[in-house]
């Protein structure tokens, strides 16, 4: 190699680094052979995790490949949250329409919230199985029946059901994404391309009422739910014609299909691999790793409360307070998806800590400095958002600029958090994945239950006030301590 091999391309790989902790990294072992062919394919071989010499393995994919496999379940993800959200701007109409409060109404949202969390535990077992793929193709066709059935639902209880029936479809997206990352990229990638999940899966809840409110002012509300088909129906399409099995047997290659319409075949992929009842619990076992529950608990409090607790907020105080119409009340979200977009810069960072940290000996705890300005700002967001809501009379966008804030704070600490998660179990990213979106969409199921409460009992000012202090406390305070805790060891 050249004189300059010890320089870093960020796209390309680490060289000519010789570590020693063998937990945290690795030390070269491969044929003159398999040097040359990494070296023709990256540009380099020193790689974490270190690529076979088959073209198939989708770490010696092309980018435009991988991003096109990540796009895809990016879209995924995007769309679980995405249709959760979508209805809202429609609350008021269907309140009308099925002859229900609006807070009864708003279990719509809710119960399909708590089952795009829950059901990934079912999915991915049966996806380490049959593969990705096949499940994700099953997954977006299931969900397009579904919503073509809310679309012809004409009663509360029909409408819940297939609300309830698209959510367990859709719910693997909102998983996987961590699977696709881990198996298609390298260590010093996985913060950006973790991002590109991440960010698609909290902007489905921030587009999903911002786009659909201009669907819900001028069309009857069951357009909204043609509008969710129509999209699921054409991934469906894209993961048949355009994907590929990101599953890959590491250990004997020849064992591996290349034909990406034989794969879809159900005994292919991993047919030696036996679904035992506990693997759908496996992922709970990170209650009690505290390296992955305490960042993981952290990004979660966050989310709850500078998304959730916002978004929820948003509908019931916008209507009854200023009396927006539908697409009006679309447009608050644009706050949001402005400040995600601009936080997305959290996953770049995180990367180019790693590079450094690499050429210093850092473990991949050095990854967790990025989230500090994510958490402060998120505070900043919430209590901005809470004051402002309080004291305004007449509407104006000061209370927005709390939710830009808090959304910005969210991204830039999501994109780490994952990945860091992740580092610290390669060979269970998918159940940490599992793990974190289980953990943050329980938590985001139960919080609208007891923020009205805060909000009538406190006011806002002070209910946002105390979410802030959690933020603070239980993700701000504890991951700095975890974090602190990780570098005295060198992790």
């Amino acid at each position: 190699m050249s004189s300059n091999a010890s320089s870093m391309d960020p796209e390309k790989g680490i060289t000519n680094l010789h570590l020693e902790d063998a937990s945290t990294h690795y030390q070269l072992d491969i044929s003159e052979e398999h040097k040359q062919y990494l070296i023709a394919k990256h540009r380099t071989y020193d790689l974490h995790p270190l690529p076979t010499m088959s073209n198939d393995d989708p770490l010696n994919w092309s980018n435009g490949m991988k991003f096109l496999q990540l796009g895809m379940v990016a879209f995924h993800g995007f769309m679980g949250t995405f249709m959760a959200s979508g209805i809202v701007p429609s609350f008021g109409k269907y309140s009308e329409i099925l002859e229900k409060p609006v807070p009864t109404v708003s279990y719509l949202t809710s119960a399909q919230i708590v089952l795009i969390g829950t059901f990934p535990l079912v999915w991915v077992p049966l996806m380490q199985r049959y593969g990705k793929r096949l499940l994700l193709i099953i997954s977006a066709l299931g969900t397009t029946a579904f919503t073509i059935g809310a679309v012809f639902s004409t009663d509360y209880g029909t409408l819940m059901a297939m609300r309830c029936l698209s959510a367990v479809f859709v719910s693997p997206g909102l998983a996987v994404g961590g699977a696709i990352v881990k198996e298609t990229t390298f260590s010093h990638q996985r913060g950006s391309r973790s991002g590109i999940w991440a960010i698609s899966v909290n902007l489905g809840t921030m587009f999903g009422a911002f786009l659909m409110g201009f669907v819900a002012q001028y069309q009857h509300p069951k357009y909204v739910h043609v509008v969710f088909a129509c999209a699921m129906f054409v991934l469906a399409i894209c993961y048949l014609l355009l994907g590929k099995e990101t599953s890959f047997n590491q250990v004997d290659i020849n064992r591996n299909e290349p034909n990406r319409f034989k794969q879809l075949q159900p005994r292919v992929i991993f047919p030696e691999n036996t679904i035992r009842p506990l693997d759908f619990i496996e992922p709970l076992q990170f209650l009690f790793v505290p390296r992955v529950f305490i960042p993981a608990f952290g990004y979660t409090i966050m989310f709850m409360h500078g998304n959730i607790a916002m978004n929820v907020e948003i509908p019931q105080v916008m209507v009854g307070k200023f009396e927006l119409g539908p697409q009006a009340l679309g447009l608050q979200f644009l706050s949001f998806v402005i400040g995600t977009v601009i936080g997305e810069v959290g996953g770049y960072l995180s990367d180019r800590l790693v590079v450094w940290g690499h050429r210093n000996n850092k473990g991949p705890s050095f990854r967790l400095w990025i989230t500090h300005p994510g958490y402060i700002t998120c505070i900043v967001g919430l209590v901005v958002f809470g004051v402002q809501l309080q004291n305004i009379d007449h509407y104006n966008i000061t209370p927005l600029i709390g939710c830009a804030i808090a959304a910005f704070g969210l991204q830039i600490g999501t994109s780490p958090i994952i990945a860091y998660c992740i580092d610290t179990d390669h060979s269970k990213a998918v159940q940490i994945s599992l793990f974190v979106t289980f953990l943050r969409q329980l938590l985001a199921f139960i919080g609208p239950f007891y923020y009205p409460k805060m909000f009538v009992n406190l006011g806002f000012a002070k209910a946002y006030g105390i979410m802030a202090a959690l933020v603070g406390a239980f993700g701000w305070i504890a991951t700095s301590c975890l974090q602190a805790y990780e570098q005295r060891r060198g992790r």
